[in-house]
Parts: structure tokens; C-alpha cells; sequence
């Protein structure tokens, strides 16, 4: 990824040093971690631990809390993480008190509106909200990338020469304009993790 894709996305991440956290919700988010941790310099790699929930149908709350108890434990064991990301689709209709929840906490978040393979679709085209469920953005990803078998491909390697593509189109769908009285909130942050992982490339 270059300097230039970083400053078209035109968003700071905060970096810190030494250890962090990418706590997922699911096997799809899992892979796509480790695929951007393998991706790192060998001696960058060890301190990026990449976790996936035991819970089933978790939602983003209980991954929050989840993870804000593995960063407590962790400095109880004096083995603190740095940064704590939570990687996520995001079925919850309390997005900004989440997100509150997550900040307040230190946690960084990267979903989707409603799940990963959204993210894929967007390396193909716009973002439309137009998909009712996981399965129906997974049916549709399908038809225009039939080489998709999920959790069963390297998807971010795959689709990494058009990732700038799926970073405009995401920074175009949250500025995308809300309901008059609502609270704006972004639609996708995956983005941010990517930049992330990008900072601790730079700085190895």
C-alpha cells in the first residue's frame, strides 16, 4: 500500500508501539487479520496478536466487552496491549452508543454494516444498502466474484490490486448523507485497520 493511498483516505490512526490486539468476530474477519499480519516484516509480527470470539452469533456489544476484559487481563498480567481493535460486521441499530463504548474503553472498531464480504463487494463496485442479511450480500458477492468461497480463499491477497478502488468507494459511503437528527456515523472502518496495519509497516 503507498504513502499516496494513505493520504487519499485522509484518516489519522492513532499508533502505538510494542503490542496489539485484533479481536474478530468471526472466521472471515480472522483470516483477512492474519492475512494483513503475515504481510508485516518478520520481527513486526509476533507482537500483533490476531483472536477470534468463542462466542457464537456474537454481536458487537459482546465483542466489546469481551475484548475490554482481555485488555484488563492483560495488564494484570503486565503484558498490556497497546492497541485493541475489534473487527466486526455491525447487525447492532446502536451504532453511536457502541462506538462511544468502544472509545471510552480505548478500543478501536472496523466493521461493515453488515458483514466483511460488503467489503469485498466494494473492490467491485459502489457501496448500495441494499442487503437484507449476511447471506444475501454473500449471494451477491458470489455472482461477481465467482471465485469466492468464503473462509476458503485468501481474500484480501486476492483482491489487494483493487483495494484503492474499495477505499474510495468506502470513504464515499460514509459521507453519504443521514437522517435529518441522527447522529452521523461512518459505514465502513475497515479501512482504518488497514492503515493501521500500514503505520506498523512504515515503522518497522
Amino acid at each position: 500500500m503507498t504513502v499516496i493511498l494513505l493520504l487519499k483516505c485522509k484518516m489519522e490512526v492513532r499508533v502505538k508501539t510494542n503490542r496489539a490486539l485484533i479481536f474478530c468476530s468471526g472466521t472471515t474477519e480472522y483470516l483477512y487479520a492474519k492475512s494483513l499480519q503475515m504481510e508485516l516484516p518478520r520481527n513486526r509480527r509476533g507482537a500483533i496478536s490476531v483472536e477470534v470470539t468463542n462466542q457464537r452469533a456474537c454481536d458487537p456489544w459482546a465483542l466489546a466487552q469481551e475484548a475490554v476484559q482481555k485488555k484488563k487481563q492483560a495488564n494484570r498480567d503486565r503484558n498490556p496491549f497497546n492497541n485493541v481493535w475489534l473487527f466486526y460486521g455491525n447487525p447492532s441499530i446502536e451504532v453511536p452508543d457502541l462506538l462511544r463504548y468502544i472509545g471510552s474503553n480505548g478500543l478501536s472498531g472496523a466493521y461493515c454494516p453488515i458483514c466483511l464480504e460488503q467489503w469485498f463487494i466494494l473492490h467491485f463496485e459502489d457501496f448500495a444498502a441494499t442487503f437484507a442479511s449476511r447471506d444475501e450480500a454473500v449471494e451477491h458477492l458470489t455472482r461477481i466474484w465467482p471465485l469466492y468461497k468464503k473462509n476458503q480463499i485468501d481474500a484480501y491477497t486476492e483482491l489487494k490490486p483493487l483495494l484503492p478502488l474499495a477505499i474510495d468507494r468506502a470513504t464515499t459511503a460514509n459521507r453519504q448523507p443521514t437522517i435529518p437528527g441522527t447522529e452521523t456515523v461512518p459505514i465502513f472502518t475497515v479501512q482504518s485497520l488497514l492503515i493501521f496495519f500500514d503505520s506498523l509497516r512504515q515503522a518497522s
